[in-house]
């Protein structure tokens, strides 16, 4: 239930403060008075996009704000969203040219978060709301909504979702193993030969190394010869010193250190004199080996360019080729068992789609008959109405969204004249009042929520006007109801009337709302029935409609 509303800066309006009850709630005005300013700041908090004319002109930022009563089903609703949880909930949306703001009980919030804690809470219907009656899909979801079949058409998609993809990866797999047959000698081929190179990036590696090695092998030799006889030579020498300076180590303590360091020095180039020998033995006698090592490189590059990856990406090519080739000779396995969970998921999306249309037929029905009721007391004594429920036939290709089912709303005014789709027969007027009519039906097995009618009145007056009053005060039993009306007799059998007024201050155009008491209310009315000074008349008008 929407308990207060403000609104700041908005087109016309300064700033207004509006506190709400429960029942039947009218806003009228003069037309142009700025009553769609009302339906604006509500679909602001619904969560609908900011437009900059929407900004009063000179102004730097404006706001709606209000406070919903929603009991345990916002309770739960704030908890699910991770905000604090009351049972009535404070909006703030903050808009501006450059930034928008919105905060849920002082918390900074999202449109989306804003959309779905509200969308259950408050229903604004307008002449496009009306509209949508036209459309099968929407008739298929109130369908829905009066049978209660939501959670059970949520699990026919959460089904048909399993089942769409499984048949994706059916088809993929199915696509997969055509490929791999079609190349399965290609394949061996591409294997054998990836096998027959054995890639290995360390023995490439090692491989060009050698080569370096070898391609200057005689400089290598003849340098390692010298490096020999030079070390030879300085191992000599530092040994024949070393005996010199032991021998005269006792006479100062000096020589001692220095025989110490020599001796160092000594087994040093005596250890890099045995590598340099060894090194030299591992050299090859001759540079034959150097043509198997080119043999070898040029069998890597020359697969490495066809298949255009270094060493370690061939390594990787091979084992994914093995690994094609593993799923061409096993994958049929998997693709059996794949087809096998396919035909289960079918078989329980169709379960679940026969038991939907089921539902619906049933609740076709029973929602038929309330509807001609509902539409009498709109001043449709003799109206026709039929909903038709057409099932296709239950094969996987016929699975959609919303089942198996084709959902028409039949209608006709004249009697004699067989029922026809509505957007082929309905006025404004009468789509109008079969929206209200749903409506007053579904909104007794709903949340109690807020409905907000605007245009509900268009193209109707007189009885059929006092009618309609009737049975949106009749809902107003159950739920709050707002409504924008020009008639008085919609007006009249409200329980909480609002005023919206616009006056000129200092060549500025400004609009108010405003609470009507008694006499004013009475003005008002008369204003609506044209006589706007016969209160009397008005008076008279309140008592009847009462």
């Amino acid at each position: 239930m929407l308990k207060e509303l403000s609104i700041r800066n908005l087109v016309l309006i300064d700033e207004i403060s509006l506190n709400f009850d429960k029942g039947f709630i009218v806003f009228t005005g003069e037309t142009g008075a700025g009553k769609s300013l009302i339906i604006k700041a509500i679909r602001l908090l619904l969560g609908d996009r900011f437009s900059q004319d929407y900004l009063k002109p000179g102004a730097k930022e404006g706001e709606v704000e209000a406070l919903i009563w929603g009991g345990d089903f916002l309770y739960q609703r704030l908890k699910d969203l991770g905000y604090q949880e009351t049972d009535e909930v404070h909006i703030l949306r903050v808009f501006s040219p450059k930034k928008q703001r919105v905060f849920i009980n002082g918390e900074p919030a999202s449109l989306t978060d804003l959309s779905y804690l509200i969308k259950d809470l408050i229903l604004l219907t307008s002449q496009h709301e009306f509209y949508t009656l036209i459309d099968p899909e929407k008739q298929l979801e109130l369908l829905d909504e009066f049978a209660d079949s939501f959670s059970l058409l949520k699990a026919y998609r959460e089904a048909l979702a399993r089942y769409k993809e499984i048949s994706s990866q059916v088809l993929a797999l199915e696509k997969k193993l055509e490929d791999l047959s079609v190349k399965k000698d290609f394949l061996l081929f591409q294997i054998k030969e990836l096998e027959d190179l054995k890639p290995d990036p360390e023995e490439e590696e090692q491989l060009r190394e050698e080569r370096e090695k070898l391609k200057n092998l005689t400089f290598l030799k003849e340098q390692l010869d010298l490096t020999s006889k030079s070390l030879e030579e300085t191992t000599s020498n530092l040994y024949q010193a070393l005996s010199s300076l032991e021998k005269i180590s006792s006479l100062d303590r000096v020589f001692k250190i220095y025989a110490e360091k020599t001796s160092g020095f000594y087994y040093e180039i005596k250890e890099i004199l045995r590598e340099v020998h060894a090194y030299s033995r591992g050299l090859p006698e001759d540079s034959s080996l150097l043509d198997q090592i080119e043999t070898r490189l040029s069998q890597y590059e020359k697969i490495k360019k066809k298949y255009q990856r270094d060493t370690r990406g061939l390594q990787k090519l091979l084992e994914e080729l093995k690994s094609e080739l593993n799923l061409l000779e096993f994958g049929r396995e998997d693709y059996e068992d794949l087809k096998k969970k396919q035909e289960i998921v079918l078989e329980e999306v169709l379960s679940l789609a026969k038991d939907l249309s089921l539902k619906r037929k049933e609740g076709s029905l029973a929602l038929t008959k309330l509807l001609k009721e509902e539409l009498k007391e709109l001043g449709m004594e003799k109206v026709e109405f039929l909903i038709e429920v057409n099932s296709k036939a239950p094969e996987g290709s016929n699975l959609g969204s919303y089942g198996l089912d084709e959902v028409r709303f039949l209608f006709s005014s004249n009697p004699g004249i067989p029922p026809k789709p509505l957007e082929k027969v309905a006025s404004g007027g009468e789509l109008s009042r079969i929206f209200l009519a749903i409506q007053s039906i579904i909104q007794t097995k709903q949340t109690p929520k807020t409905v907000i009618f605007d245009e509900v009145d268009v193209g109707i007056g007189g009885i059929t006007a006092k009618k309609v009053g009737e049975k949106l005060k009749k809902l107003s039993e159950n739920t709050q109801v707002v409504c924008i009306t020009h008639l008085p007799q919609i007006a009249a059998m409200a329980d909480h009337h609002f005023l919206v007024e616009k006056y000129s201050d200092l060549g500025e155009t400004k609009a108010v709302v405003r609470p009507l008491e008694k006499e004013e209310r009475l003005k008002e009315i008369a204003r609506m029935l044209g006589h706007p000074e016969n209160l009397e008349l008005a008076q008279q008008f309140l008592r009847e409609s009462s």
